[in-house]
């Protein structure tokens, strides 16, 4: 993986001095048809058979995040929605008006950490 050095300031404490830090580089953007162009080459389905069952799955993503579901994909990780929340002192007073900052949430599953686990960095 491709990184650069950037100097930074401390948003905590503006008068501290800035600091440099390793910046992620990302290279070009896969695209969903360029991934159901690879995927096809190892399978019998079709680009476009790919991409129908991506898009698809596109799809129903935010109907079952929004029942509350979370969606496993195996050796992939779990999709879920969060939230943060006011606090109030009596648990009657809390009420779906307090829920702040919707946000979805990964978590990469035990195989893609282990498959990750021996990325090299390069600087640029």
């Amino acid at each position: 993986m491709m990184y650069s050095v950037t100097k930074r300031q401390n948003p905590l404490n503006r008068e501290a001095d800035s600091k440099y830090y390793a910046s992620a580089e990302y290279g070009e953007e896969i695209d969903v048809n360029a991934l159901a162009k690879e995927i096809s080459k190892s399978c019998t389905l079709t680009p476009a058979d790919i991409v129908a069952v991506i898009e698809s799955f596109l799809d129903k993503m935010p109907q079952y995040l929004k029942s509350s579901n979370r969606i496993r994909l195996n050796k992939f990780g779990i999709f879920k929605l969060s939230f943060s929340s006011v606090g109030h002192e009596k648990a009657e007073d809390v009420s779906s008006n307090d829920i702040k900052n919707l946000r979805v949430l990964f978590t990469p599953s035990a195989e893609l950490k282990k498959e990750l686990s021996d990325v090299s960095y390069t600087r640029k």
